[in-house]
């Protein structure tokens, strides 16, 4: 079938001028499906968008690089071809479509339509062959043909005419494959490609090749032989065991190189003058886009690379006014470089009073909560640093300041530095009006020049993470292309973070072209957020629990946590020595030396080897290798010498890897001006509200085995410090689902003073206290946490090795006995259903559009993760209400202890000289006081000489 949405336009003599692009509509539509994520990508109705807008904008992208005159897109069809005629296991390993692709490929399609693109199918061929005739006939009529695919079948097309993009690991990364970039990878001319191809085989379509050889072999045979017939011919020439391999296998190579042969005559019925590009129809796309809830800039951005989309001389036409800018600011100067700092910093004091102080009108903006976002806006100004922010070895590289009449300045590190009395008197006089992107973030990179950044008015980053908590934008230009469907044109800079300000050769002047476009993408994400915000409720969290929740992290990252150097190191030698051990009896059960990191050697060893029956197949088809699997195996064979002491050497050797790779972590962030790590505790990247940290992550440091322990004992108290404190809270999501859900049960177990679980797993299975077993205390309390974290009836069933039926018999028994718990969280997808998102007890709100999905895969993890969010998420806000009284509570008693880190559930304080008896009864009041809940939070407290004796 052909569809062709213009009318065939005159013939025109084709010249060398002409380009034609072919496209692999199905290799690109998969691309962007796996790109991007669904639930990002999803509409109201729960229509998954995410091949569609990924296609668009992966076309667009190379029409504007490689400019080409015609375009066509080839798809598979349904159904099988000739090739599974001459091969019937012929793609026969590939997994089925992704349920929330399928529909979207005839939207792809609609869309092309749309944008005068002829699509092409021919039922009983692979789109493999409408790309290849399509590439010949442009070749014919004299065209440079491109070819954009993922198969390297392709290959075969490629020669002074024709060239392959093949993507990289990132679709960005194009690979332009020319006969040079062929016989420099491959080592053959491209019209030997299909005779290496069918002597290696190709995995992902089930062709089997020759066992044992490789592209490089068959490389060494082709060039020795002449081609795939000269190699057939003279093969009883070809010693060893791949020569062996070849000859018993010559007729599976013959039928090879007859299915990957591309097809070069079909009759498409198309000829050069339907693919040329034609304007696209408006009313469509608009119509189209409309249902897609596509944006815009998204829509602009794609016709700019069609015909109509620009006139030539550059002006924008209709099309380009719809695109959404950013509000160009005013820049000013202050004086010229060879003022002295004085000057500078009277210049801007000056230019504060006249385009900040002066323009904020006499609208007082509110620091608690807010119904009307846009008058908070117009008195607002924006603040902006850009440089180095990671904690302890922070770089400012430049400060933009905008005010409310859209003049703005920028100064240098240098400037900065000279104007830092003026700077820290704006923001003492002006914070409730001020707006920046990252408070934390941005008080690291004042710091460097000694201004405190008190609390704002409004912080674009945590307002997003408000608003969106699902997204976690890695730069302020992400946020802007995200929120703003507005991406800030690249430069080559950095991102905010690691900017390094442009120097023009001659004057050696700073362009502030990047800081200045930075700050204005903060104003218009505040014009944009603030409005959502306030309508979702969110701005009393946001002042009363994110705001100050970061300026105790600024506080936290800034003093960072001492450590014994030469303890890790030791720990890490150690480890590093266990893991060669075990390597070492690994390596001589399995007889031969492998690489245990690699998967495919390890499904050799076991599978091939030995023989091993495996648990859970991979994509791919092959059996798993993870942990899990090896343990259930190592238990199924004990009894196998050597399979067993296989599997324990490399049970052994991945554990003592990881801890070594750790403690190693640990050592590359230790700051040797200070010894102490300062990692970054990152507050806008867990969904549910809590914190994490990077640069190291100290959350996968183990805590349930004793060298993960000694871990935590290389964490030790700083200079004029004593001992560490630990403190963290007991079952703080159990006590937070008891209280949400009113169950007089789970309250009163509580409440009962007995090991909680044990008197759980008595009510559960209604026998006395006294007579549960372990295993019987163990089960429940999985369920118990299990339902707190929102697991399947699979997950506990894996969890617990029982069957997954006998974990729906201990999940009815827990709901008889625990009735409210069992309708609390059925309202909490019912009610997630019906508003689109689940609360917490502070508002903080998390959305759902995977709940109207017609994935079921999808729909099932959405509601999963609806009953998780608000229990995870009122957890994260009890541990950060605490962090707040805490630190507030130290400073206001005069203490020099301190909040050093967050992990988990705990808080560890580095205590100073005779303040162990008062800082721990502040940070208890702190804790258990965050919150008032039916079951009172339970926190417990230890102190020691490092973080592991500190445990509790």
């Amino acid at each position: 079938m052909v569809l062709s949405s213009h009318d065939s336009l005159t013939t025109e003599r084709a010249t060398a001028e002409h380009r034609l692009l072919v496209v692999d509509g199905h290799s690109l539509a998969f691309r962007a499906y796996f790109a991007l994520p669904a639930e990002n990508f999803t509409t109201s109705a729960g229509f998954a968008t995410n091949a569609v807008w990924g296609f668009a904008n992966m076309l667009t992208r190379v029409i504007l690089d490689e400019h080409p005159t015609h375009v066509a897109v080839a798809f598979d069809v349904k159904g099988g071809t000739f090739r599974n005629d001459l091969l019937p296991q012929y793609k026969g390993t590939r997994d089925a479509a992704p349920e929330d692709l399928l529909p979207q490929l005839p939207v792809i399609q609609d869309m092309l339509k749309a944008l005068g693109v002829t699509y092409i199918e021919k039922p009983g061929y692979e789109g493999d062959d409408v790309i290849a005739t399509l590439a010949t006939m442009g070749e014919k009529a004299g065209f440079d043909a491109l070819v954009l695919s993922g198969d390297r079948d392709a290959f075969q097309l490629i020669d002074d005419r024709i060239t392959v993009l093949y993507p990289g690991h990132h679709f960005k990364d194009l690979k332009h494959m020319t006969p040079e970039a062929v016989e420099e990878k491959y080592k053959v001319s491209p019209q030997k490609y299909p005779d290496l191809a069918a002597l290696r085989g190709e995995t992902a379509d089930n062709i089997p090749g020759v066992p044992g050889v490789g592209d490089g072999f068959a490389a060494k045979w082709i060039n020795q032989f002449g081609g795939l017939d000269g190699i057939i011919e003279h093969a009883d020439e070809i010693k060893g065991k791949k020569g062996d391999a070849l000859r018993e296998n010559i007729e599976q190579v013959k039928l090879n190189r007859k299915v990957n042969a591309l097809v070069r005559d079909l009759d498409l019925g198309v000829d050069m003058n339907d693919l040329v590009m034609s304007p696209p129809n408006l009313t469509a796309i608009d119509k189209l886009f409309a249902s897609l809830e596509f944006g815009p800039r998204t829509k602009t951005r794609l016709l700019k690379a069609f015909p109509g989309g620009v006139v030539e001389d550059g002006s924008d036409t209709e099309i380009a006014d719809d695109e959404p800018t950013l509000e160009e600011p005013i820049l000013d100067s202050l004086d010229g470089d060879d003022a002295t700092a004085e000057a500078i910093n009277e210049s801007l004091l000056q230019w504060i009073d006249t385009h900040i102080a002066a323009t904020i009108t006499s609208k007082t903006v509110p620091d608690s909560e807010l119904t009307d976002a846009t008058l908070a806006l117009e008195a607002s100004w924006i603040l902006h640093a850009e440089g180095n922010v990671h904690p302890g070895a922070t770089t400012l590289d430049a400060i933009a300041l905008l005010g409310p009449d859209n003049h703005a300045v920028m100064l240098s590190a240098a400037e900065a530095s000279a104007c830092h009395t003026a700077l820290q008197q704006l923001l003492d006089a002006r914070a409730g009006a001020c707006v920046l992107h990252g408070l934390k973030e941005q008080s690291h990179l004042f710091a460097t020049i000694g201004v405190h950044v008190p609390r704002p008015w409004f912080d674009t980053q945590l307002a997003g993470y408000l608003v969106e908590s699902d997204y976690h934008p890695d730069s302020l230009d992400a946020a802007a292309a995200h929120f703003l469907d507005l991406p800030i044109e690249e430069d080559d800079e950095p991102a905010q973070g690691e900017l390094a300000l442009d120097i023009d050769d001659e004057s050696d002047a700073i362009k502030p072209k990047s800081v200045i476009r930075h700050i204005a993408a903060v104003r218009a994400l505040a014009h944009d957020l603030a409005p959502k915000v306030v309508a979702r409720q969110q701005y009393s969290l946001l002042h009363t629990i994110e705001l100050p929740v970061s300026e105790v992290l600024f506080g936290m990252e800034s003093i960072g946590a001492a450590v014994d150097e030469g303890r890790l190191i030791a720990m890490r030698d150690r480890f590093a020595t266990e893991a060669r051990d075990a390597q070492e009896q690994a390596w001589d059960a399995a007889g031969k030396r492998i690489n245990l990191q690699s998967p495919k050697q390890l499904q050799a060893v076991l599978f091939d080897d030995m023989q091993l029956r495996g648990t859970r197949k991979t994509k791919s088809g092959g059996y798993t290798t993870d942990a899990a699997a090896l343990q259930e195996m190592a238990v199924r064979n004990v009894n196998n010498e050597r399979a067993s002491s296989f599997l324990v050497a490399l049970l052994r050797h991945r554990e003592t890897n990881k801890l070594k790779q750790i403690v190693q972590s640990l050592l590359d962030e230790v700051n040797h001006d200070d010894g102490r790590i300062h990692t970054t505790f990152e507050q806008t990247v867990a969904a549910t509200g809590r914190l994490s940290s990077a640069a190291p992550n100290l959350q996968n440091i183990p805590n349930r085995n004793a060298a993960g322990r000694e871990i935590r004992g290389a964490f030790v108290p700083g200079e004029g410090f004593v001992s560490l404190m630990s403190c963290d809270y007991s079952q703080v999501e159990l006590r937070i689902m008891a209280h949400l859900s009113g169950d007089e049960a789970l309250i009163e177990a509580f409440r009962s003073g007995a090991d909680f679980h044990r008197y759980v797993a008595s009510l559960v299975y209604q026998i006395p206290v006294d007579k549960i077993t372990g295993d019987q205390r163990s089960h429940v309390k999985a369920m118990s946490y299990g339902l707190a974290y929102g697991l399947s009836t699979y997950g506990l069933a894996q969890q617990l090795k029982i069957s997954p039926a006998e974990a729906d018999v201990l999940k009815d028994k827990y709901f008889a006995t625990f009735g409210k718990v069992h309708d609390y969280l059925e309202s909490l997808v019912s009610e997630a259903k019906r508003n689109g998102y689940t609360e917490t007890m502070f508002g903080r709100r998390r959305y759902f559009p995977g709940l109207k999905s017609t994935n079921r895969r999808v729909r099932d993890a959405a509601e999963r993760a609806a009953l998780n969010a608000p229990i995870q998420g009122t957890a994260a806000d009890i541990m950060k209400i605490a962090m707040i009284r805490a630190a507030d509570a130290l400073h206001d008693h005069g203490l020099s202890s301190r909040i050093i880190l967050q992990i988990h559930d705990e808080l560890v304080v580095e205590i100073a000289p005779n303040e162990a008896d008062t800082a721990t009864e502040l940070i208890r009041d702190a804790m258990e006081n965050a919150v008032h809940l039916e079951v009172p939070l339970d926190v417990s407290t230890g102190i020691g000489d490092d973080w592991q004796l500190a445990a509790h």
